[in-house]
């Protein structure tokens, strides 16, 4: 769904692993599904990993930016993912960065259908007419985005384990500096000393 302007929400998350390729032209975009084996996604991942453990030229959350990408889209072909595939692969990645061997977590089949959907730009999408907002436009959009910011870090802070860490043991649990620095900003955990943290709401 692609909403311009509008203040709708897309409750929820990615339900399942669908691998495709979309065919977009002026009037319509054509989703097709892939099927797909695990072994030839993550080769390019893997590759990237290795060469970046023999580098060592970029940060271990710059490496994990670029692995998304590498998650999500490669070679012309587009890859949902569900979270806890995506946090399973974050965790793995940063322990191939740190061993070199570290078995990618999934093998075989994604199970990604093959069906095909169209969507018509004419026929299957409308204007709606817009919700009335606030006189002070600035003041909204303030506040939207902090109800927005404090929905994702609760919905994050929500995979979090244990209550207490070093920064490494964070990092090891998929979450990144800006993670750990928003969760101290929200009052869910807190600097005990440097480089150690522990829980404070759970």
């Amino acid at each position: 769904m692609v909403t311009f302007g509008q203040n709708i929400g897309v409750p929820g998350n990615v339900k399942g692993l669908w691998c495709y390729k979309a065919d977009l032209d002026a009037v319509r975009a054509v989703y097709t599904g892939c099927p797909m084996l695990w072994e030839l996604w993550a080769a390019p991942i893997l590759d990237y990993l290795t060469g970046q453990r023999e580098a060592r030229t970029a940060s271990p959350p710059e490496v994990i930016q670029t692995v998304m990408r590498l998650l999500y889209y490669q070679n012309g072909l587009y890859l949902t993912v569900p979270g806890d595939v995506r946090r399973a692969i974050v965790k793995w990645a940063y322990q191939y960065l740190k061993d070199g061997a570290a078995p990618f977590p999934f093998v075989g089949n994604m199970g990604s259908d093959s069906y095909r959907f169209t969507i018509d730009f004419q026929r299957d999408t409308a204007l709606k007419d817009n919700r009335v907002i606030h006189d002070d436009m600035a003041q909204y959009n303030r506040e939207a985005n902090a109800e927005k910011a404090a929905r994702r870090t609760a919905k994050r802070f929500a995979d979090l384990t244990g209550d207490r860490w070093m920064t490494a043991e964070l990092h090891a649990q998929g979450f990144t500096d800006r993670n750990i620095k928003t969760f101290c900003k929200y009052g869910l955990i807190r600097k005990r000393y440097q480089g150690h943290y522990e829980r404070i709401s759970k």
